[in-house]
């Protein structure tokens, strides 16, 4: 009886074992298993660093733009409504024409309707304390937000803020800061202007 239990297993365990050196052998799916092992990770890490380049691009340009278009400020033809802000009459035109000329200098895929313009003046430097571009998550209203240009020899500082929406529906990362799942970036520079007078 002992042996012919020995004969069975022995029988089955012979295919059993002929399947498994057969599938050791062949490797004809092995490229397609790695290769799905592999793809998840490296499509995430792909993804992570266009966003991240992303970000930085945006936030670049806008830097960029902040700079270039504070140089009329600067010089004075935005406070005397000179050069591209002739046709500036009031307060509210200027800023109209200012943020214009911001929006000209960014790149295109800027939203031009979300950036909102501060400008602050002073007659120093410790005089101007930094804005704040949002408030328990919520970006300031355009119109809400100061815009002194200041006079000759002023301390101005300009800070645009900017809701970056693209970063609420980044694929695997989730970096906003706003409540609507938008990322804050914000601009600034300060300067004193020239002695246009």
């Amino acid at each position: 009886m002992a042996s012919s239990v020995a004969g069975c297993k022995q029988r089955t365990r012979a295919p059993a074992m002929s399947l498994s050196r057969r599938w050791r052998n062949d490797e004809s799916g092995a490229t397609a298993l790695e290769f799905g092992l592999v793809a998840m990770p490296f499509m995430m890490l792909l993804f992570g660093i266009i966003s991240v380049c992303l970000y930085f691009f945006t936030n670049f340009t806008l830097e960029n733009a902040v700079w270039q278009t504070a140089r009329a400020l600067r010089t004075g033809q935005v406070q005397q409504a000179k050069g591209a802000y002739s046709s500036a009459t009031t307060q509210e035109d200027k800023k109209n024409a200012f943020k214009l000329a911001l929006c000209q200098m960014a790149p295109t895929f800027l939203d031009c309707n979300k950036v909102v313009v501060i400008v602050q003046s002073n007659a120093g430097f410790g005089g101007i304390a930094e804005p704040k571009c949002a408030t328990n998550g919520v970006i300031v209203d355009q119109s809400a937000a100061a815009f002194d240009t200041g006079g000759a020899s002023s301390v101005i500082l300009v800070t645009v803020c900017y809701p970056w929406d693209f970063g609420g529906k980044l694929p695997f990362i989730k970096i906003g800061n706003l409540t609507n799942g938008a990322v804050l970036m914000q601009a600034s520079v300060a300067f004193r202007t020239e002695p246009y007078n």
